[in-house]
């Protein structure tokens, strides 16, 4: 859409135009910056938070996937980088950053059933506590 001075042509109201035009595709790149750095925030967070996790029994499955976060968030930099003069389109080659999750909390303790016959007891403080 750039053209040299001499080319532009004398019409106010076709210079609008191309202002107009101008201006949407520039906030059309800077919303799409934005998703971009987002997402490349929300990487690098996961990515810290897993780093800390890198220790104990899963920590080879921990390692794995942080390998995994920094070839994804390397290639976003790659992308970024071929992509220069083209705006990033929101919903394309972003990897969901919430596919990966946790594996469930194990319960230390088994339910008790409701069969489970249940005792009350109440202990008396006696003179010790006040009410």
């Amino acid at each position: 859409m750039s053209k040299p001075v001499e080319n532009l042509p004398d019409d106010p109201a076709v210079l609008k135009a191309m202002i107009a035009l101008l201006q949407a595709e520039n906030d059309k790149m800077a919303t799409s910056l934005r998703v971009h750095d987002q997402l490349v925030q929300a990487l690098r967070l996961r990515i810290a938070k897993l780093q800390k996790l890198a220790f104990g029994k899963s920590s080879e499955k921990v390692e794995r996937e942080i390998e995994q976060l920094e070839l994804a968030l390397e290639d976003l930099f790659i992308a970024m980088a071929e992509d220069d003069d083209q705006p990033i389109d929101e919903g394309q080659d972003e990897p969901d950053v919430e596919d990966v999750s946790p594996e469930p909390k194990l319960r230390r303790r088994p339910r008790v059933s409701a069969e489970t016959p249940r005792e009350r007891r109440e202990l008396d403080p006696g003179s010790c506590c006040p009410d």
